[in-house]
């Protein structure tokens, strides 16, 4: 499938180059190479991708290659995380596509195993690729009930009083949020979290605990008895 027809299947009013030759340079959105640098904490090795998609907050990262090979893997990576590095962490699918056949590899949001969606076997429509992400939105009631009862177990081994647990997970995800927000990030995937882990595995107890603190007291800002409530809440 040659480059005409990839943009033409996916739509060409979603197209977004922006140096010649229809690429798209991640040099040239972030301002330098050194401020992509600095945005990506590394120095890729690749920096401009084929062709980029975007309609509102989905992107589709689309590299060609006559034949790709598992090594190209690593290529399309470094694009994805400069894309999570300059744009605001949006939604992504990536593509590896051959122009020599119709056979593509698609994955959602990471570059992995784990990610690869299998049954994506040809190009698509933009407003297919939008639709992936509403349905992944769907609530999995068993991992849910997993997930709960695996952090009652983790507070109960942690001395939490039972009485204090949703408060305190509570003002925790409320923290938590107020992170993501920070970050930029419009979901939570393997690459946010894997950042998060980092700042809190470099922070002190105290400097997380403060984070928390100031966290409520940004929430409580117009609530009356503001000083009561955080001195209620750090007991």
């Amino acid at each position: 499938m040659n480059r005409i027809d990839i943009i033409n299947r996916i739509g060409t009013d979603y197209i977004t180059s922006n140096i010649e030759g229809g690429e798209y340079s991640y040099v040239q959105q972030a301002g330098s190479r050194d401020k992509l640098i600095n945005a990506l904490g590394r120095n890729p090795s690749h920096y401009k991708l084929d062709i980029r998609f975007e309609d509102e907050d989905v992107v589709v990262l689309v590299e060609t290659k006559v034949k790709f090979k598992k090594s190209d893997e690593a290529q399309l990576k470094d694009y994805l995380d400069e894309e999570i590095a300059v744009n605001n962490s949006k939604k992504i699918i990536a593509i590896l596509a051959n122009t020599g056949d119709d056979k593509i590899k698609v994955w959602q949001g990471e570059i992995d195993n784990d990610s690869v969606l299998k049954y994506e076997k040809v190009i698509d429509t933009m407003e297919h690729y939008k639709n992936l992400f509403v349905e992944s939105k769907q609530n999995d009631r068993e991992k849910v009930l997993r997930n709960t009862y695996a952090l009652n177990e983790l507070l109960h081994k942690k001395d939490i009083a039972e009485k204090l647990r949703s408060q305190f997970v509570g003002t925790t995800l409320l923290y938590i949020k107020d992170q993501i927000k920070k970050q930029g990030a419009s979901e939570i995937n393997k690459s946010l979290v894997q950042r998060l882990n980092n700042l809190w595995e470099a922070q002190s107890e105290n400097l997380i605990i403060a984070g928390i603190k100031e966290t409520l007291e940004g929430l409580l800002n117009g609530s009356e008895n503001k000083t009561k409530k955080i001195e209620l809440l750090q007991k």
